[in-house]
């Protein structure tokens, strides 16, 4: 499957779902996700990850995005929504995923 390249002057926009797939799996609290996390041996505090599931923290270890993908048992893509501006055009170079 493959998606368009934004515009250069046209950044995209990522948002969080964790909390979507949160819910979807029937985990009630950042607290839960937590312990789920540390089972793993992903150290992470519950008020960081609070942050992150929020969408108010601007980075995220690749070692936390794999264990989120660990715990919820979904795809980096279920966790995050890429979102082109309303006023952005794509160009015609596609990017490949895996």
């Amino acid at each position: 499957m493959s998606h368009p390249i934004p515009a250069k002057s046209s950044p995209v926009t990522l948002a969080f779902r964790i909390r979507v797939v949160m819910a979807e799996r029937g985990i009630r609290s950042v607290a839960a996700l937590q312990r789920m996390l540390k089972a793993i041996g992903v150290d992470i505090s519950v008020p960081q990850l609070i942050r992150i599931v929020d969408g108010q923290s601007t980075h995220v270890s690749t070692v936390v995005l794999g264990g989120l993908v660990a715990v919820l048992q979904c795809g980096i893509e279920d966790l995050i929504a890429v979102a082109l501006p309303a006023n952005s055009q794509a160009t015609d170079a596609l990017v490949p995923t895996c």
